[in-house]
């Protein structure tokens, strides 16, 4: 199976690289033009798209770099992973399938929005876990990695056994596989 990443850079996404750094696949993390990403996306069988986005698609050079004008690309394959703050609305809008975060706290500034106070290493802890757990699963079937990614990466997998993490809490609610 050929496996294409599409990560754009971002310093604050980049705790997302440990997912992909050790499977074969081709990683964009450079601003394509979209008829070079179409293309990419078109000899790919599994598509991983992770960073920034909202529930139009994944964001990226100050425009969605994946919207509604690739679902047609993204419709066929099954086994795709869409991480992205509220992918899971592009991903149910657009009926794909996959593995699929929804709104996920990956900085300080989003958990404090959603009126949660994080600890101090709190919010850097979370992405650490987050994304190891993922790597762990990244080439199985996307409902075997949904069900093993939300049993990782919990608040039991904290090194301190009494620590209490509610951007963990929070975020593993949503995490899922359609």
């Amino acid at each position: 199976m050929s496996t294409l990443v599409i990560h754009p850079a971002d310093k604050t996404t980049d705790f997302l690289k440990c997912i992909y750094e050790d499977i074969e696949c081709k990683v964009i993390n450079t601003n394509v033009p979209p008829h070079q990403l179409r293309e990419e996306i078109k000899n790919h069988d599994r598509i991983i798209m992770m960073g920034h986005g909202s529930g139009y698609g994944l964001l990226g050079y100050g425009r969605h770099i994946i919207d509604s004008s690739f679902v047609d690309l993204l419709e066929g394959k099954t086994n795709n992973v869409h991480i992205w703050c509220n992918a899971d609305q592009f991903v149910q809008r657009h009926n794909l399938k996959g593995f699929t975060t929804g709104m996920i706290i990956s900085e300080v500034l989003e958990a404090l929005y959603f009126s949660i106070l994080p600890q101090f290493g709190e919010v850097e802890a979370s992405n650490k876990l987050f994304a190891e757990s993922i790597k762990k699963v990244i080439t199985q079937d996307s409902a075997l990695m949904c069900e093993q990614v939300k049993i990782d990466y919990n608040c039991n997998n904290v090194e301190d056994k009494y620590y209490n993490s509610s951007v963990i809490d929070f975020n593993n609610k949503n995490i899922y596989s359609f």
